[in-house]
């Protein structure tokens, strides 16, 4: 009781007793710190976000390359019967497609094989990422060359060239 007696005789304290609110510049004061601390922070959540997008999509654009490069590789190998038109890849047979198999791009940018998805339409994103080039050249030696680009729809493009030997080639 003794020290609330002492601290009522304080100026200090009886100046803070008599002042139990904010004024009205304190408050703007206050708002405007408040408002430009969020706008710090929405402007880096907001680049961070960016950031994250992009990043995510070059990395799904690399796997869906990788993806289709396997499943040439791995088609294109044992190819059989292999025609072409000035090293260009008319068409072959093929162990998964049958005779007069052609490798083609559909209207979506997903990969045929007569006419036939070669991948499921989950590998390209539902329909985020396609195929924008393919190029497909045998030689005499048995050798596929192969070129494909991939592209996404936030623009990130990803390409490879790569050859294959072919075992079956007749």
């Amino acid at each position: 009781m003794e020290f609330l007696n002492n601290m009522k005789k304080c100026k200090l304290f009886r100046k803070q007793v008599r002042n139990k609110g904010l004024t009205v510049v304190e408050m703007l004061a206050a708002s405007a710190i408040l408002s430009l601390l969020s706008l710090i922070l929405y402007t880096g959540i907001f680049m961070a976000q960016e950031s994250y997008n992009k990043i995510t999509s070059e990395a799904e654009t690399q796997l869906l390359l990788s993806t289709i490069s396997d499943t040439l590789s791995n088609e294109l190998r044992y190819a059989r019967d292999v025609v072409d038109d000035r090293g260009v890849l008319q068409r072959y047979t093929s162990m998964s497609y049958g005779k007069n198999t052609t490798i083609s791009i559909s209207d979506e940018g997903q990969l045929l094989a007569k006419e036939k998805l070669m991948l499921s339409s989950g590998a390209y994103g539902n329909g985020d990422y396609q195929i924008t080039d393919l190029e497909i050249l045998f030689d005499t030696g048995g050798i596929f060359h192969v070129s494909v680009s991939v592209e996404s729809k936030t623009g990130a493009v990803a390409e490879t060239k790569f050859d294959i030997g072919c075992l079956n080639e007749s």
